[in-house]
């Protein structure tokens, strides 16, 4: 469960320092890595 949290909080970072970029392959990017890393660690991926 401990590593559920870190991956989540990454994923939180992760966007936090993307999604104000001014490139938009890294916005987005990050925020899909972000999304779909929180995706697969709930489902136990």
């Amino acid at each position: 469960m401990n590593v559920d949290f870190v991956t989540i909080n990454l994923a939180a970072i992760l966007v936090a320092t993307s999604y104000d970029n001014a490139q938009p392959v890294i916005k987005w990017g990050g925020l899909i890595l972000a999304v779909v890393s929180v995706v697969s660690t709930l489902t136990g991926g």
